[in-house]
């Protein structure tokens, strides 16, 4: 099935299928108002708060959509997959769900918080290269040897159909809104939002969020093609692709209205403001939007601001970190 025919098949009624079957299993996430936060900026804003999900991120929605739309034959195999950490918890968790096999290929150099977390679920976890796209090559590679299903992290319909739902569950929290900030990494949780409010709210404003030293979205939309970073350099795990799925990066160019990059810095400030403020834990992947809209946004008085925290597998190390940044 090429790029196109896969596009086709993701539509907003198809966002909203999936979200209706993930309600047999999944509860809404929370939206909550901020008033430190709407202070802070001179805008309305407002949390979605992924990090109540069981597996503490968005992950879960797609993994477990792409399990359900699986034949239970085809299930009864097994999944396999690569992930820097929070899908490979998804895909742990659905398939526990299931009770069928899962392995998950993660980097050598995979936040051990994640790995561990993976390991409790029942998965079976396996350390291979230096990065997230070494980790799929080796996942391939055994898929192709063990017949089990491959489940792309992000460059897959179903599981970016499965991710939409966060916003199908925005809109019913709250009907208006003007714009609403989300994390990229590949590019599945902001494809599958896009599609959704594009159709059914086609005025707010669609921004992804990416770490600079992980831009592979930003700068494959500005060349026009998918790009592959040389190199990868960012704390957070979460948004660490090397370049954004071909699906992903075409509905992001057809549906995404900007991109921000955030720096380091900024996002363990924004950790550390999401904790002292609102009593969020929140991993840098989880705050990259937060910190876009302290730091870069130029949010107008009285705009009503969605931020998505995707997720809370914070390490120690890095809480520490972002407790002692000012």
């Amino acid at each position: 099935m090429d790029a196109g025919t896969r596009i086709e098949r993701l539509t907003s009624a198809a966002v909203e299928e999936a979200a209706t079957a993930l309600g047999r299993h999944l509860q809404p996430t929370p939206l909550q108002y901020s008033p430190a936060f709407t202070h802070k900026v001179g805008c309305h804003v407002h949390l979605k708060i992924e990090s109540a999900q069981p597996i503490r991120t968005f992950k879960v929605r797609g993994a477990l959509n792409k399990l359900l739309a699986m034949h239970p034959e085809e299930r009864s195999v097994g999944v396999i997959t690569a992930s820097a950490g929070n899908h490979g918890l998804g895909v742990a968790y659905a398939a526990r769900v299931f009770a069928v096999p899962a392995t998950v290929c993660v980097p050598e150099n995979a936040n051990q918080l994640k790995v561990e977390a993976i390991k409790r679920l029942g998965a079976r976890v396996v350390h291979f290269g230096r990065s997230y796209q070494e980790a799929f090559q080796e996942a391939a590679r055994m898929q192709s040897e063990s017949g089990a299903t491959l489940v792309h992290a992000y460059d897959d319909p179903d599981v970016i159909a499965g991710q939409g739902g966060v916003a199908v569950e925005l809109i019913a929290q709250l009907p208006d809104f003007d714009t609403v900030l989300v994390p990229v990494g590949g590019g599945g949780l902001i494809s599958g939002m896009a599609i959704h409010l594009k159709a059914q709210r086609p005025s707010v404003k669609v921004v992804g969020v990416e770490p600079r030293g992980a831009d592979a979205m930003t700068r494959s939309l500005a060349a026009g093609r998918p790009l592959t970073l040389s190199k990868v350099s960012t704390i957070a795990d979460g948004l660490a692709a090397s370049a954004p799925g071909r699906l992903t990066l075409e509905i992001a160019r057809r549906f995404v209205d900007d991109m921000i990059r955030v720096e380091e810095s900024e996002m363990l400030r924004a950790i550390r403001l999401l904790f002292e403020w609102e009593h969020l834990l929140a991993e840098p992947s989880g705050a990259a939007a937060m910190a876009a809209l302290l730091y870069h946004y130029p949010a107008d008085p009285g705009e009503r601001v969605v931020v998505v925290l995707s997720g809370a597998n914070v390490t120690e190390t890095v809480m520490v970190q972002a407790l002692a940044a000012r």
